[in-house]
């Protein structure tokens, strides 16, 4: 049995707008609190959105109607009049409070732009948490504390009990102070691994919860729980435990059919022991004992291991809270290209793709006789595995067979990322012995990109497969080496194209809780540079800065307002902190990271001076807590900061600029800053453009930046009407550029532009092969390549721009994006000398069109003038028109 958390699944559905065909509106995807169908729901006044889906050109929403029906509180019932409004996305329901461990039902209605009605939708669930009842179970572990740095065995937890007749409900409520993988009467409860997740555990930690009413028997029954050291109590970096001994506490919540509810919680009567996990880290990987397995440890016998009492710990001294974000989970699975014997007895497997989860081993093996699995991204020049990048961390696994015919096993406790797998032990290994399971936190995907360039195409999918392998519970900055934490400068720059590829708002409002807990106080204080802190430096420019650009970013890609509410009190403390310690507006701070790994220098030794980053960085971060009091409603808030921004743009400007709008510096990451962060003033922006047009000149048009600079190159440029050559910078296929490590085989991005050349691997201190970071520039993909990009003054697609800007040698480009509303696409093609763009925009939003053209009148659709249409204006090389949802074939001549 595999109960999973209902939320939301990647398969969403398509919208196909078509012209001139009258229907009645339906429904598309229905969520609450931006998932479907939650189980732990976090407040007691949830908000609903749906997607409206006609096949009418320019299908809204005129008004709509909810109704809501308890399913287990009799008269818990709820309907809303007839409400007129076009909001179709996070609706709160008038004059409704959810009750605690409450599941509802809940539809819509809507009447279109002609005052049609919808049906009815169909019934989409919900179900909230406890909602500040109490937990009602004790902490147990085995009293054995982790010195930092062990790879203890697992635990094993168990409790038997007896139930009259079968319940018609049964909820687990679960956390721990590690990582759990529960079990109930013989089968693992869940799919989901890793639970509860990674908080800030000095803050808060999260717990999980449930169904399993069908997995529970009249008569005699057992659960059971296995206690991994997880986050918790492995040693993280760079040295840290968050503490020694791991813990774990939940209950079963269990009502009959008379309406009886009975506990059976984590107390003092449970027993505990150890099993076939004789090893268990993040770091360590993890070893196995097929012999020691017991089929019946978690069934009403228990079997035949020694079962000792338990050691109830203090109860948490941290707030619980409901897990948000999707869980991590098994996603794919890949199957070997090819496999050979590298020496006597070694053989090595390559799945052909850069990866991060673990291994399916499949073996046939004689009792006792041990496996060993070694995990790699590269290769030596000498075919071997290339492990010296992975520092300290062990990251092998270690399986003894029991002898029993064909045995296949998989760890539970820790991940690899790897390309290879090294595997000996057994002498003649089965072609299908290795099958790599691709874990990371169940987002959707909802962007796709495409173009006529494959190496293009190649760079994102590298982003891709970065992000699949780093968005593992929450963003980290690679999977393999002795790091794995929350680096919170590689998460900002990559934040919009994140928000492109996979649905993340989850995911990202739950990770700024740990942002929120990093926060320290005082003149050296700010955001910590890794969240959950384990270590580093807060507030350091560009990494401290995440703490606003990532709500931010997020809001503008699902128009989720709490997460911006959730973060500005924090935000505008980290902009008001910054101004006390440097009232002159320069933010004269420790130097800290700088312009990360610019291509020929020392790691943190970047042409670009820290002073200048750290203020371009407090400007920036200043004007979007203004945009975000502007969003909430605080006004005066707004204007203190907005004059607070010009006045550190005077600072900036006196302090680094000269009057030929060349910086002091004159490096590329400089210019970046100042005209992406709008420091410039207008008069001086040309000159400046033209210094740093200068800039990549003297580079032979190669970039020469690092973390901070190389998320602004094609964004800049293309503001600055340098589009031509942000094309010729992505193309370059020498180093430094993003295409030399695509044309040297890579699958994920590299975390230096020389990670690897023919001269050898870089520097195995800091050299990981899947590092996300430099993969934003997929962001200017979707939204200049093929132009779809969100609109800050309707966050969440309610109103967004279709601006596609062909070049660089390509003949087509195709973006599409599920966005909150429904499916938007951008497509275009040059043929014949013509340029062909086709559209789709979701109902209930309208989408501003911008097209290259010489006039509006060389532009029809479907045959007809583009006048037919609406109003459109020609200005600039571009014919403008905003139109409603549907789908809309242009042609250009």
């Amino acid at each position: 049995m595999k109960t999973q958390l209902l939320m939301l699944s990647a398969s969403l559905f398509s919208l196909t707008a078509m012209a001139g065909d009258d229907s009645t509106p339906s429904f598309g995807l229905l969520r609450c609190e931006g998932l479907v169908n939650p189980n732990l729901v976090e407040t007691s006044a949830p908000r609903f959105s749906w997607q409206l889906k006609s096949t009418q050109r320019g299908a809204s929403q005129k008004a709509y109607q909810l109704r809501i029906n308890g399913l287990n509180i009799a008269g818990d019932n709820h309907e809303t009049a007839r409400i007129e409004s076009d909001q179709s996305q996070w609706v709160e329901l008038p004059n409704f409070s959810a009750k605690p461990k409450t599941r509802y039902s809940w539809q819509v209605r809507i009447w279109d732009q002609d005052n049609h009605p919808s049906e009815w939708s169909a019934p989409s669930t919900f179900e909230t948490s406890l909602l500040g009842e109490p937990w009602r179970a004790d902490w147990l572990s085995d009293g054995k504390a982790v010195a930092n740095g062990d790879a203890p065995p697992a635990r094993y937890f168990r409790k038997s009990f007896e139930l009259a007749s079968k319940p018609i409900r049964a909820k687990l409520y679960l956390s721990a102070f590690g990582i759990v993988q529960p079990w109930l009467n013989g089968q693992r409860v869940t799919a989901d691994h890793f639970l509860p997740g990674w908080p800030d555990y000095t803050k808060r930690n999260f717990y999980v919860a449930y169904d399993v009413a069908g997995s529970l028997n009249s008569g005699k029954n057992a659960l059971g729980l296995v206690l991994g050291d997880g986050w918790y109590s492995g040693r993280m970096w760079p040295k840290n435990q968050f503490g020694p001994t791991p813990k774990v506490s939940g209950w079963l919540e269990i009502t009959d059919a008379a309406g009886k509810t009975t506990l059976v919680p984590t107390d003092a009567s449970w027993t505990t022991a150890e099993g076939p996990i004789l090893a268990n880290g993040i770091y360590f990987g993890e070893t196995y004992d097929a012999r020691k397995e017991n089929a019946e440890w978690s069934q009403p016998s228990g079997g035949d291991w020694t079962w000792n009492p338990v050691k109830v710990e203090a109860s948490a001294s941290v707030p619980l809270v409901a897990r948000y974000s999707q869980p991590v989970r098994a996603i794919e699975e890949l199957k070997p290209i090819s496999r050979r014997e590298i020496s006597p007895g070694l053989f090595l497997y390559d799945l052909g793709q850069n990866m991060v989860g673990w291994v399916r081993l499949k073996v046939k093996a004689s009792a006792g006789q041990e496996i060993h699995l070694r995990f790699a991204e590269m290769l030596n020049a000498d075919g071997t595995a290339y492990v010296g990048n992975l520092r300290k961390a062990k990251a092998t696994a270690l399986y003894t067979a029991k002898g029993q015919g064909t045995e296949i096993w998989e760890p539970s406790f820790t991940f690899f990322g790897f390309r290879y797998v090294e595997i000996s032990g057994v002498e003649n290994p089965l072609e299908d012995a290795i099958t790599g399971v691709v874990v990371h936190s169940d987002l959707p995907r909802i962007g796709h990109f495409e173009c006529s360039n494959p190496l293009l195409n190649q760079l994102y999918s590298n982003t891709l497969w970065g992000q699949k392998g780093n968005f593992l519970e929450l963003p980290t900055d690679c999977p393999q080496r002795d790091e794995r934490v929350g680096w919170t400068g590689d998460a900002q720059v990559f934040c919009h194209t994140a928000n492109f590829n996979m649905a993340s708002g989850a995911f990202y409002r739950q990770w700024s809780a740990a942002l929120r807990d990093s926060f320290k106080e005082g003149k050296n204080g700010g955001y910590g540079d890794v969240a959950p802190v384990t270590g580093g430096k807060p507030g350091s420019a560009g990494w401290g800065d995440a703490g606003v650009i990532v709500p931010w970013v997020t809001y503008l890609h699902t128009g989720d307002r709490r997460i911006l509410e959730d973060n500005f009190e924090t935000a505008q403390r980290w902009i008001e902190q910054q101004e006390t310690f440097n009232p002159d507006g320069i933010r004269r701070s420790k130097p800290s990271y700088g312009d990360w790994l610019a291509p020929g220098y020392p790691a943190d030794q970047a042409p670009t001076p820290y002073v200048l980053i750290a203020t371009a960085y407090f400007a920036h971060s200043t004007q979007l807590v203004a945009q975000m009091a502007t969003a909430l409603g605080k006004p005066e808030i707004a204007a203190k900061n907005l004059a607070l921004f010009e006045k550190i743009k005077m600072a900036f400007q006196k302090e680094f600029i000269t009057a030929d709008g060349k910086i002091t510096s004159d490096a590329q990451t400089a210019y970046l800053l100042a005209l992406g962060f709008d420091l410039v003033s207008k008069e001086l922006r040309p000159q400046m453009a033209q210094h740093l047009a200068a800039a990549f000149a003297a580079k032979d048009e190669h970039l020469a930046t690092g973390f901070i600079g190389t998320p602004l190159i094609t964004p800049v440029l293309t503001e600055l009407g340098l589009s031509d050559l942000a094309y010729r910078v992505v193309l370059k296929e020498t180093y430094p550029g993003w295409l030399f490590s695509v044309k040297n085989g890579a699958t994920t991005i590299w975390e230096r532009w020389d990670s690897w050349t023919p001269e050898g691997f870089s520097k195995d201190g800091m050299n990981s092969f899947n590092h996300y970071a430099y993969g934003s520039v997929c962001g200017w993909f979707y939204d200049t390549i093929a132009g779809l990009k969100p609109d800050a003054g309707a966050a969440g697609w309610k109103h967004f721009e279709i601006a596609p800007t062909p070049g660089g040698g390509l003949t087509s480009a195709k973006a599409s994006l599920e966005t909150p509303y429904g499916l938007a696409i951008s497509d275009w093609k040059l043929s014949g000398g013509e340029f062909y763009l086709s559209v789709t925009i979701p109902a209930n939003t309208q989408a501003t069109i911008r097209i290259p053209a010489a006039s509006v009148e060389s532009i029809t659709c479907e045959g007809k003038p583009l006048s037919s249409l609406g109003k459109a204006t020609f200005a600039a090389g571009r014919v403008t028109i905003t139109l409603g949802g549907g789908t809309y074939p242009f042609e250009v001549k």
